[in-house]
């Protein structure tokens, strides 16, 4: 069997053409500059295809990014509505409660809380308040809407409920609390549970009902004025009143934020007067 030949490669016309051509000859810088003409065209082609896919591209890019410049801008638009919808809510809010503090105020403008007396089986709370009114000087005593004890939270609690007195008209209730006040500049004493008909010295005591909150602000107060940053602490028409150590004047409290900035304001607690003083 004959040995496998090797397959020769046929020569093109244009090999045949370069192989008999003379390097110097003019047909062959000829042909050399067409292959270099079509391959500067092929690449100008390609380059103007790029840069028309850049561009487009570019186009699309900056289409988009106006698009977001107005979502943005429409989305600030609308958060500084929700901004100023929200500060109008915090301030019907404010004026609500407001006017919900004004009527609860209202509500207990004349009434009395009278804590300290022992709760006693069968007891006449009306005779008691008689025998309170005679014993200050207020004879007939303040006609009252109504009376009663404050149900205790804990069955176990020692501490004897409160009374609540609801007289009818505020300046009853200022009038019998002013009577009180004088009765302890005069006799410079509290007034005694014998004043009551009970057999005992222990004081009791008579002060305006507060709502919740104006009894935190008034506990508060009176936790100030121990540390000798308050002067003095009372209440009037269901308020709230203190007088700053160092300053002249009462100053009327309407929310505990505003006790607590007395208590935040460096000019008026002195650590070291506080601790000297206790």
């Amino acid at each position: 069997m004959a040995p496998p030949q090797k397959r020769q490669r046929e020569n093109t016309v244009a090999d045949i053409k370069l192989r008999t051509l003379d390097a110097s000859s003019p047909q062959l810088l000829e042909l050399i500059n067409k292959r270099f003409g079509e391959q500067a065209e092929l690449i100008r082609l390609t380059e103007q295809r790029m840069l028309g896919e850049l561009q487009e591209r570019i186009n699309i890019m900056s289409l988009e990014m106006q698009q977001l410049i107005g979502r943005v801008q429409q989305l600030e638009e609308e958060a500084a509505e929700v901004k100023s919808l929200k500060a109008k809510l915090m301030s019907m809010e404010a004026n609500w409660n407001s006017k919900l503090q004004v009527q609860a105020n209202e509500a207990i403008a004349a009434d009395l809380r009278i804590h300290g007396v022992p709760c006693m089986e069968g007891e006449n709370l009306n005779a008691l308040f008689t025998t309170l009114c005679a014993t200050l000087g207020s004879d007939p005593a303040p006609k009252l809407r109504d009376i009663f004890r404050v149900r205790q939270r804990s069955a176990n609690s020692t501490v004897d409920p409160i009374i609540i007195a609801k007289l009818e008209h505020v300046r009853e209730k200022i009038a019998l609390l002013k009577l009180i006040a004088d009765y302890r500049r005069t006799k410079k004493q509290q007034l005694i549970l014998t004043q009551l008909g009970f057999e005992s010295h222990v004081p009791f005591y008579v002060n305006e009902q507060l709502t919740k909150a104006h009894y935190d602000i008034f506990k508060e107060a009176m936790k100030m004025k121990k540390l000798n940053m308050l002067t003095a602490v009372y209440t009037r028409r269901s308020l709230v009143h203190v007088r700053v150590t160092g300053r002249e004047g009462y100053i009327c409290i309407g929310s505990m934020p505003e006790l607590l900035s007395l208590r935040a304001d460096n000019a008026l607690f002195q650590p070291e007067q506080s601790f000297r003083n206790g």
